[in-house]
């Protein structure tokens, strides 16, 4: 196409509905030619694809879980699950994690996999970050004396948001919590959708106290130019590479964990192994160098009320 001058490509992806007396309203076949079109989007675009019964079993499974999901936030379902971040050498408590979990009331504990992206299409998932995120502050008040903090995931859009530290101050105030005792977990790629935004947003928030941990290491846009220029704390090493410590080939991961952890000295970082399940992977992560870690070898993620009795 040739507009203004310019020469413009388009390609499309198409979504195909038959027409039978199932259908009562022409709202309906669209419905189910527009779940068709994603569904060739995601295949790998400029394809059709025909609706057909998998789809309208995955299609009728989405709308029943938007339908649990604002049912769940008016019942109070989501909460966050707590996972210790301990140091190596004594199994110390130094933190925790809060790990997002649904409490289905049929289906029971659901994991974000489970729903995030559906929260998201449906404008829900602010709404449960913010839920999560008061809960955390809750947990940091019964712990107070404690010298631990608690690590809460944020998503690219949460910092984007103008006012988002205005906000995350204010929660922290209305506690009466140090914002030290508070860690934002981000991923790299994060870093990336806005990063002068981002940036300002870290920079103000690490002014009060408020640090950031970079999650998922090693498996996004790693990049020396984003941990020298962001305000980063500690970095995550991906549970990958913890895993692969112990494969056949495990010396292409023993050399990505040391990189990370030299790299991470040279810059006055913390790093934090994540998904040590086994002794032998604790022994060796700590061999490497890293003196923090969690994973179920340590503890199982725990929903506050049973933190108490371990």
């Amino acid at each position: 196409i040739r507009i203004d001058g310019k020469e413009l490509y388009t390609s499309a992806s198409i979504g195909i509905a038959m027409a039978h007396p199932g259908y009562r309203h022409a709202e309906e076949l669209l419905r189910d030619a527009d779940a068709a079109m994603y569904r060739a989007k995601a295949r790998g675009r400029q394809r059709f694809e025909v609706f057909d019964e998998q789809l309208r079993a995955e299609a009728l499974l989405v709308l029943d879980l938007e339908g649990d999901l604002r049912r769940g936030l008016m019942r109070g379902e989501f909460e966050p699950y707590f996972q210790p971040i301990v140091r190596l050498q004594d199994r110390a408590v130094v933190g925790f994690e809060a790990l997002l979990r649904w409490n289905h009331p049929s289906r029971g504990v659901l994991v974000p996999g489970d729903f995030l992206a559906v929260a998201d299409e449906i404008g829900c998932l602010e709404q449960i970050d913010w839920l999560v995120l008061e809960q955390a502050c809750d947990q940091l008040v019964a712990s107070a004396g404690q010298d631990t903090y608690v690590g809460v995931n944020v998503t690219a859009r949460q910092l984007r948001r103008v006012d988002f530290d205005v906000q995350l101050l204010q929660r922290l105030a209305a506690h009466g919590i140090d914002g030290s005792r508070l860690r934002l977990e981000v991923t790299e790629g994060a870093l990336l959708e806005d990063p002068e935004t981002i940036c300002a947003t870290l920079l103000r928030l690490r002014e009060a106290g408020v640090m950031a941990q970079l999650d998922d290491f090693g498996t996004g846009y790693s990049s020396l130019s984003y941990l020298h220029r962001f305000p980063i704390r500690a970095l995550k090493i991906d549970r990958s590479f913890v895993a692969g410590l112990m494969a056949q080939n495990s010396e292409s991961s023993a050399a990505v964990v040391r990189a990370i952890i030299a790299l991470a000295g040279s810059l006055r970082l913390e790093v934090i192994a994540e998904g040590i399940e086994t002794a032998e992977q604790a022994e060796r992560v700590a061999a490497l160098g890293c003196r923090l870690g969690q994973g179920f070898h340590y503890a199982l993620p725990l929903p506050a009320r049973e933190m108490g009795a371990r």
